[in-house]
């Protein structure tokens, strides 16, 4: 599994200076094509602080590929590329089913679910603001992070990506989702602890500021 290595087969051909440059070139200009888009949808969203949230997120996700160091501890092996890389997309596949009946019909509800997928974002923003030079999407070590919502939470990106899913499952509402939903909740507790695990390698003082809290929670 750990065999699987296209930053090591690209690294003979091209310095690892630039391959991190190619990279993240590459993820600005994707993540700027969504921002755009988003930016475009002002007017279909119903509720606008949702619009404002999501478009925050790709406008700091911008930002974290601009700025972002170059990994301590790189990672290789389909669990810690390929893995999350999955697990990235699947909340994209949650709109494949249609608004669920009894939430869309009701303006309170649905109010409820946008303002809970709201606060989600908002929580995933703050995270990734704080994190922004050590971002990566693969299972990756770069800068330890201890501050903003790192100082009580292992994880707040996940966390937060995580409360947004169930909004938008519970908005959308199908037996699809919800496998989706578990499948995504099965990767990002596993990255988790794939990125503890290397983070523990590359930085031996990151086992001492995990608290005793499971998975997520610092205690």
């Amino acid at each position: 599994m750990n065999k699987f290595d296209p930053f090591g087969w690209f690294g003979h051909i091209v310095p690892p200076a630039w391959l991190y440059r190619i990279i993240n070139a590459c993820l600005f200009t994707v993540v700027l094509g969504f921002l755009i888009v988003r930016i475009g949808q002002y007017r279909s969203f119903f509720f606008k602080p949702l619009w404002a949230a999501e478009t925050l997120l790709f406008a700091v996700l911008a930002i974290a590929f601009i700025m972002r160091s170059n990994p301590v501890g790189r990672s290789r092996g389909i669990r810690e590329i390929i893995v999350p890389l999955i697990g990235s997309f699947l909340p994209f596949g949650l709109l494949l089913t249609h608004p669920s009946p009894w939430i869309a019909g009701n303006r309170d509800l649905l109010t409820a679910v946008f303002i809970w997928m709201t606060l989600s974002t908002v929580f995933t923003v703050w995270g990734m603001w704080t994190l922004r030079r050590s971002f990566s999407i693969t299972v990756e070590a770069r800068e330890l992070v201890s501050a903003g919502p790192y100082r009580w939470v292992r994880h707040p990106i996940y966390i937060g990506e995580i409360l947004s899913a169930v909004s938008v499952a519970v908005w959308r509402c199908s037996w699809l989702n919800v496998c989706i939903l578990t499948l995504f909740m099965v990767t990002q507790l596993s990255r988790s602890c794939w990125e503890e695990s290397k983070l523990k390698k590359s930085f031996p003082e990151y086992r001492n500021s995990l608290g005793r809290g499971l998975w997520f929670w610092k205690i």
